[in-house]
């Protein structure tokens, strides 16, 4: 077997990789190397993404390896990992493989990087299967643990030089879903189900059980994984991510409509450079849209049969709520809309997942921030960001979701602020959801412009649009590039 090399850090790589990021990228290294696999298992925050990044830069940088690479992920994570790629890793080509009018031929002529979701990966084994692929990342692959799906079993027949797992959360309920995981990475490695049997049973849970000592010597090698407090002092306090998703095909529906219906008229006087604009028409069609961003039923108000709709930022905050759960954290949601705040608690309550919320009629404000920060049983703080965002101590909280952003980036900050503060021991994650070719990637652009000006603080209770964006932004939000092209998931 080769030993490990030390790490040369890729040329391509623009990320600057932290200590314990180096070495899981080494070991990684040292696997391909070796024709091995492994699953990444390091807790949410810490970078799992970047390392495998790195990986997939020195697999044509330094080891010369110029077979295709696939990403399967969740739906929700597709958009972010392009994303990631295009800032970090320009070196490589991602490209999509999804939608409705996808071709494998055509992707990996445009690309390097295929990016797709579980469920195409199901729906198209035979495609895949047709191929030998570099590598395979299988991010969040608990969310394929079941031996008996057909998600599983195409995942499985993919053939490949390597296949790596990313996880936060390798065994949620049993050793079985860490046999399951190994024998996708490294088939045969563990046996078969009839001897792994042996380090199950009523032992199982115990740590220094003659069973659980011979499972972690066994599995040691092919996983990795590193929780926050064994790192602290490696990260920064505060860590802001931008997630992005894309539209539902009934909410892209519901936007190109709203466009087409409402803004045609609005956009013509905006273009027009004689007479008053009609702000109040305009935060009017502004907040219709951001709502049909949100969720549809947010924005036909049917909050009760919320179910029945589908959103694509729905998806990737419940994603990124169970992650936080799973890995033990808990978690601060902010958003502008009342009827957000109670889809979540209907959401949370199915889930059996104690809340508290807080709202402008909310009474006793300070027991509601009690609970949450001091009850162990109390995981999640809703939060409309009006009320929420200022005058209030979340210390007790470590994630942060901004669901929708606001108008100017002051207003985030403050609330983001309610855990970034003075008492706070733990890394705060901040995430701020945009759905990508709407008005939301503009407004982000434009906060971000703005704020890069010094210019984004305006009075909280001005409604008055003309305080905050000009003419032409307000042309920016209503058209921008890539809508006419837009796609839904």
């Amino acid at each position: 077997m080769r030993p490990a090399d030390p790490l040369v850090e890729p040329e391509g790589l623009r990320s600057i990789l932290r200590p314990y990021q180096k070495l899981g990228v080494e070991w990684l290294k040292f696997l391909y190397e070796n024709g091995l696999a492994g699953l990444l298992c390091d807790d949410m925050g810490l970078g799992k993404t970047h390392q495998a990044m790195a990986l997939m830069v020195i697999l044509r940088e330094q080891l010369g390896v110029d077979l295709p690479i696939l990403v399967v992920c969740p739906r929700t994570v597709i958009s972010h990992w392009r994303n990631k790629l295009r800032e970090y890793a320009p070196v490589l080509r991602p490209v999509y493989y999804h939608g409705p009018h996808r071709n494998l031929d055509e992707s990996l002529d445009q690309g390097d990087v295929v990016l797709t979701s579980y469920g195409v990966m199901r729906n198209d084994v035979e495609r895949f299967g047709e191929r030998t692929w570099g590598l395979i990342v299988f991010d969040e692959v608990q969310q394929i643990k079941n031996r008996s799906t057909q998600g599983y079993r195409a995942a499985v027949a993919l053939k490949a030089r390597m296949k790596i797992g990313l996880t936060g959360t390798p065994i949620e309920n049993s050793l079985t879903e860490l046999k399951g995981l190994f024998d996708l990475v490294l088939p045969g490695y563990l046996g078969g189900d009839d001897s792994y049997v042996d380090f199950m049973g009523p032992n199982e849970l115990d740590a220094d059980s003659w069973y659980a000592v011979n499972l972690r010597r066994l599995t040691a090698p092919f996983v990795l994984r590193r929780v926050k407090t064994a790192v602290l002092d490696e990260l920064p306090e505060k860590i802001e991510d931008i997630r992005t998703c894309r539209l539902s095909e009934e909410q892209f529906g519901m936007y190109r409509q709203t466009i087409e219906t409402k803004g045609a008229a609005l956009m013509k006087t905006l273009r027009s450079e004689r007479g008053s604009l009609p702000y109040i028409h305009i935060f009017a069609l502004l907040n219709m849209l951001k709502q049909i961003c949100d969720h549809p039923a947010l924005a036909v108000n049917d909050l009760d049969r919320y179910e029945n709709y589908e959103s694509g930022k729905w998806d990737l905050c419940k994603e990124l709520l169970e992650e936080s759960f799973d890995s033990g954290q808990k978690v601060v949601v902010f958003t502008q809309y009342l009827g957000m705040i109670a889809i979540l608690e209907r959401h949370l309550t199915k889930l059996g997942i104690d809340y508290v919320t807080l709202t402008g009629s909310t009474r006793e404000r300070g027991k509601v921030v009690d609970r949450f920060n001091n009850d162990d049983e109390c995981r999640v703080f809703l939060g409309s960001l009006k009320a929420g965002g200022t005058g209030i101590d979340l210390v007790g909280g470590s994630v942060v979701i901004h669901y929708d952003r606001w108008w100017n980036a002051a207003r985030e900050d403050q609330a983001t602020d309610r855990l970034y503060r003075i008492g706070q021991k733990r890394v705060v994650h901040v995430f701020k959801l945009i759905t990508e070719e709407t008005l939301e990637e503009r407004i982000a652009a434009i906060i971000d412009r703005k704020r890069r000006l010094m210019e984004s603080v305006v009075q909280e209770d001005d409604p008055r649009l003309n305080k905050i964006f000009s003419r032409e932004e307000l042309i920016e939000l209503l058209q921008g590039p890539g809508l006419d092209d837009a796609s839904p998931q």
